[in-house]
């Protein structure tokens, strides 16, 4: 898998550009923030195809870019938990007024449900993790093959997702931390939503949370 990482917007969220090979001109999108022009930069200079973007929850710092890409690549189809979906049409729900901003995308193309237990992407299957708490459909993404997970805002190096958002439970996050993300293989590499990558066996160790 290779995994590109362009750091976007005052928030420096993690916006994950993935391939299965280096070679591969088609792309998947996860998370295109705020202030995508970057990643957008980016992608044509390498003359890149996104044809997906997965969004790992609906906060406006991880679905800001959703329209400029759109507007660049119509043909790209976004992916997003059901019980999110609604942050990408709704400001107020995804929180744009934190971020000086209207934050209003159109709906997305893929809704993904509890019954969705794996996501193909890019040649590449994706084990799908419900992780709600940060907020109601955040979710994981793990590859066995290549041992890891994208975690958006669930888990952190160090530390969590907020839970002091409307609709956020910090009860949920942290169960949902302990029976769904600690259970991975020690070495798998933890791709976070803000901050350094880290690997489960570090955050079963020394996250302070989860202890």
């Amino acid at each position: 898998m290779k995994i590109d990482t362009i750091i976007l917007g005052d928030y420096e969220t993690n916006c994950y550009c993935v391939r299965e090979r280096n070679d591969q001109k088609e792309c998947s999108i996860i998370d295109p923030g705020l202030n995508p022009e970057s990643l957008i930069r980016f992608l044509k200079v390498h003359e890149l195809q996104p044809v997906e973007i997965v969004l790992t929850h609906g906060h406006v710092d991880h679905i800001a870019g959703v329209e400029s890409l759109r507007e660049y690549w119509p043909e790209v189809k976004v992916v997003i938990h059901e019980n999110d979906a609604e942050m990408l049409t709704n400001p107020a729900m995804n929180l744009s007024i934190m971020a000086g901003t209207m934050v209003q995308a159109r709906p997305a193309e893929v809704r993904l449900t509890d019954e969705d237990q794996y996501y193909q992407m890019i040649g590449i299957r994706f084990q799908l993790f419900h992780t709600p708490g940060h907020t109601p459909g955040g979710i994981c993404l793990y590859s066995a093959k290549d041992q890891v997970v994208f975690v958006g805002d669930t888990l952190f190096a160090g530390s969590i997702g907020r839970t002091d958002f409307p609709t956020g439970n910090h009860q949920a996050l942290i169960k949902a931390i302990k029976t769904k993300l600690l259970h991975l293989p020690v070495q798998t590499a933890v791709y976070p939503g803000h901050g350094p990558q880290t690997t489960i066996g570090q955050e079963k160790k020394f996250n302070p949370f989860l202890t």
